[in-house]
C-alpha cells in the first residue's frame, strides 16, 4: 500500500465526511462511524461475516447474498454496513425481523476506525460489494486474516481510467481478495488489466437483480402500489386519468430536460394534436414560464424522484419556475396530481412503486455527460416501458440487453420530449415494450445462491482470523 494513503486519508478525509454529511450524503452516527459502537461476545464456532455496501442497490445485493448465505449456513451471524442514510433505512428494512444479521454504518476510512471496529466484531470475512475499495478497510481486514471477498465487482470505463493511472496501488489492493467474483465477462477483463490474480477472478453474475421480480410481485408491493394510486389520483384511481411520467434518479440538470419535455408534450394538446391529444409532429417550442400554464391541466403529469433528498427544495423551485405547480409527495391533503402538475419524491424506497404506476419512465443519471446511468432493470420488474439516456457506461450490459429485447429506448435530450410523445399516443406499443422488458428480466439466472455457495468455500478454504493488536474496548 502507498504510505501516503493513509496521511492524505487522516488529514483530507474529516472534512470531506463533515461535508458529505451537511449535504445530507452521510449515514450513520459518528461514533459508530468511528467504530466505537460494537462490542458483542465472540462467536465460537459460528462464522459472523462482515458484509460492505454503498447506498441502496448495494445493500440489496447484499441482502440477496445474505439470506441464500444464510439458508447455507443458518448458524452465522451477519453484520451489514452501509454508507449512505438511504442505504442504512434499506439495510434496516430489509433486516428488521432477522436477528442473524445487524446492521451498522460504514466505518470512516481514517483515525483507525476500520481497525477499532474489526477488533469489536471480530468477523472472519469480510465481503464487499461492488466496488466499494475503501483502502484502509482492506489493508486491516487483510491484516487481521479475514477472508476478503469482492462480490459482484463492477467497473465503468471511466473508474476504470482513473484506477489505471494507479495501477501498483490498486494491484496491491486487489492481490489481498482471496475470491473477485466480476459482475460480467468486460469487467474481469478491466480487473485483470488493474492487477487482480487471474486465478481469483470468476464471474458470478449480480445479486443486484435477483430480487426485483419477486418484489414486484409480491402483496406489499401491490399494497404500497394501491396507497400510491390513491394518493396521486384518489379513489377514482381506475378511471380516465391523465398520463404519467417518472423521472428515477435524476442528477443535477436533468430535471431541466425532462420539464422542458412535460412543457413541450402540455403544449402539444393545444396545437399538432394527434389522436391520443399528444403531438404527432414535431415538438413545439418551449413556452416561457410567464405563459405556461398556472395549474395543472388535462396534459400528462410528471413525478421527478432526484437521486438525492437534499435536492428536493431545488428541484421543486425548479419545476415552479417554469409556471408548472410543484408539490413533495409527502404533502398532505387531496390528491397530489389533481393539485400539481409535478410531484417529486421526497421518502425514500418508493420509486419502484412510482416506476409501477407510470405510463413512461426515464431511468436518471443518464442524459448528461458525465453521469454513468442508474438501474433499468428496476422498472422493467414493474413492466414498464421504460427509456435512458446514452450515458449508461454503470448498466452498459443491462442496457444492451433491454435494447435487443425491444424493452426499451435509447433517447437524448434533444428526442426526449418526441420519445415520450411516441410511447403516450401509442399505449399498446408502450405495453409491448414493458411486457419485453420484463421478460428480459425474467431471463437472467439469479447470482445469489452461486455467490454464497463461493463464499463459503472461500470461508472454509480460508485463513483463520488473526488476534488484533486491539484489545476491544468495554
Amino acid at each position: 500500500m502507498n504510505p501516503l494513503y493513509p496521511i492524505i486519508a487522516n488529514l483530507a478525509g474529516p472534512p470531506l465526511a463533515l461535508a458529505a454529511s451537511l449535504r445530507g450524503r452521510f449515514g450513520g452516527h459518528w461514533r459508530e462511524r468511528l467504530g466505537l459502537r460494537f462490542a458483542p461476545p465472540p462467536a465460537w464456532g459460528r462464522p459472523r461475516l462482515w458484509f460492505h455496501a454503498a447506498s441502496v442497490g448495494e445493500v440489496r445485493s447484499a441482502g440477496a447474498v445474505i439470506r441464500a448465505f444464510l439458508e447455507l449456513r443458518p448458524e452465522a451471524e451477519m453484520y451489514l454496513s452501509a454508507g449512505t442514510p438511504a442505504g442504512l433505512v434499506t439495510a434496516t428494512q430489509i433486516f428488521a425481523a432477522e436477528p442473524r444479521v445487524r446492521t451498522m454504518a460504514a466505518p470512516l476510512d481514517f483515525w483507525g476506525a476500520p481497525r477499532r471496529l474489526l477488533t469489536r466484531i471480530r468477523p472472519s470475512a469480510l465481503v464487499i460489494l461492488e466496488t466499494e475499495l475503501w483502502p484502509t478497510m482492506i489493508q486491516e481486514a487483510d491484516r487481521a486474516g479475514l477472508a476478503l471477498v469482492l462480490a459482484a465487482g463492477r467497473l465503468t470505463d471511466r473508474s476504470f481510467r482513473r484506477y489505471r493511472l494507479i495501477r501498483p496501488f490498486m494491484a496491491d489492493l486487489l492481490g489481498r481478495f482471496a475470491l473477485i467474483a466480476p459482475a460480467g465477462n468486460r469487467e474481469m477483463e478491466l480487473f485483470r488489466a488493474l492487477g487482480a490474480p487471474a486465478g481469483r477472478l470468476k464471474v458470478l453474475g449480480n445479486p443486484k437483480f435477483d430480487h426485483l421480480l419477486a418484489e414486484a410481485d409480491s402483496e406489499d408491493f401491490a399494497l404500497k402500489k394501491t396507497r400510491w394510486e390513491t394518493r396521486l389520483w384518489g379513489d377514482r384511481a381506475e378511471g380516465p386519468r391523465p398520463p404519467l411520467l417518472v423521472a428515477g434518479s435524476t442528477h443535477p440538470g436533468e430535471e431541466a430536460v425532462m420539464l422542458e419535455a412535460l412543457i413541450r408534450l402540455r403544449a402539444g394538446r393545444s396545437e399538432n394534436m394527434g389522436a391520443s391529444g399528444l403531438p404527432s409532429g414535431p415538438t413545439p417550442p418551449v413556452p416561457d414560464a410567464a405563459t405556461a400554464a398556472p395549474g395543472p391541466s388535462g396534459g400528462p403529469r410528471l413525478a421527478l424522484a432526484p437521486r438525492h433528498l437534499g435536492r428536493v427544495p431545488e428541484v421543486l423551485e425548479l419545476a415552479r419556475s417554469r409556471g408548472l405547480t410543484a408539490l413533495p409527495t409527502s404533502e398532505e391533503g387531496p390528491p397530489l396530481l389533481g393539485r400539481a402538475d409535478v410531484v417529486v419524491l421526497d421518502t425514500l424506497g418508493q420509486l419502484t412503486a412510482l416506476y409501477a404506476l407510470a405510463d413512461a419512465a426515464l431511468v436518471g443519471g443518464s442524459l448528461l455527460p458525465g453521469l454513468t446511468g442508474h438501474n433499468p432493470l428496476e422498472p422493467a420488474a414493474t413492466a414498464t416501458p421504460l427509456m435512458f439516456g446514452p450515458a449508461m457506461s454503470s448498466f452498459a450490459r443491462e442496457a444492451e440487453e433491454l435494447l435487443a429485447a425491444g424493452g426499451a429506448v435509447r433517447t437524448a435530450p434533444d428526442t426526449l420530449a418526441d420519445d415520450l410523445a411516441r410511447w403516450l399516443d401509442d399505449p399498446a406499443l408502450a405495453r409491448t415494450a414493458g411486457r419485453a422488458a420484463r421478460d428480459c428480466l425474467a431471463a437472467r439466472p439469479p447470482a445469489a445462491p452461486a455467490l454464497a455457495r463461493a463464499i463459503s468455500r472461500v470461508l472454509l478454504s480460508g485463513r483463520a482470523p488473526k488476534e488484533l493488536h486491539a484489545a476491544a474496548p468495554s
